[in-house]
């Protein structure tokens, strides 16, 4: 599973969890919303880098302008 890949049914409803929450961008804002929101350890574990990214709007592509 790729970080950024939120097409598993759990890892949609672990990013509406922590919309709901309003969690913040990062490693302890997103766990504690999803402990909060009684997903277990592993789930939280296999997903997190994927719930980040989608908590905070990245998309899986990067554009960077060349510099000449």
């Amino acid at each position: 599973m790729s970080h950024t890949d939120i097409q598993d049914i759990t890892t949609e409803r672990m990013v509406e969890a922590c919309r709901s929450r309003n969690a913040k961008p990062t490693l302890d804002s997103v766990a504690l919303a999803l402990l909060d929101a009684r997903f277990r350890a592993f789930e939280i574990d296999m997903r997190i880098d994927a719930v980040i990214a989608a908590v905070r709007g990245v998309s899986g592509t990067l554009k960077v302008d060349a510099v000449a």
